[in-house]
């Protein structure tokens, strides 16, 4: 239900979740590997898509992927983000060679906070102008004690949208 929390209760493999509604995911310091792609008809590249208008925040715990299944696409983007979503003691993990983004911010306003880490070979986030979808700007605030490994990928446009005031990259 919107509003509501859903907490793991230990590790767990399965299909990526797309969100639609204004919910909390309390990893509980546990791992969820996404091993099948969601997203958009045709383009379900993604382990975790979050819709627009929502607010949604995941805390305490892991995401990562492994390599696609068969009959599905590989995963490029661990996370697509069009919402309001914060990152609160989280880990995004990339440990494929597949991965383009861990975190993709298309609209919204993403914190990023904790003790939040990101590793990644590919880009860790990125800002993107995506207005030309119809999106609104996102905006990406980072104050974390965790670590950001991986590029960071900012539309030259919006560079005043990208807020860092802690970290380790």
């Amino acid at each position: 239900q919107a509003g509501e929390t859903v907490t793991l209760l230990g590790d767990a493999t399965g299909a990526g979740v797309v969100i639609n509604k204004d919910i909390t995911i309390d990893f509980g310091g546990f791992t969820y590997t996404v091993n099948q792609a969601v997203g958009s008809e045709g383009t379900k590249t993604l382990g975790f898509q979050i819709l627009k208008n929502n607010n949604v925040t995941l805390k305490n715990g892991t995401l990562t992927s492994t390599a696609a299944v068969e009959g599905s696409k590989e995963i490029k983007m661990l996370i697509q983000n069009y919402a309001d979503l914060t990152l609160t003691d989280m880990n995004l993990v990339d440990n494929t060679d597949h991965i383009l983004y861990a975190l993709s911010n298309n609209s919204g306003t993403s914190n990023i906070n904790g003790a939040t880490s990101i590793t990644t070979d590919a880009v860790a986030f990125d800002v993107y102008d995506y207005t030309a979808g119809g999106y609104a700007l996102p905006t990406v605030n980072v104050n974390t004690t965790g670590k950001i490994t991986g590029a960071i990928e900012v539309s030259e446009s919006i560079s005043n949208n990208l807020n860092i005031s802690g970290g380790l990259f």
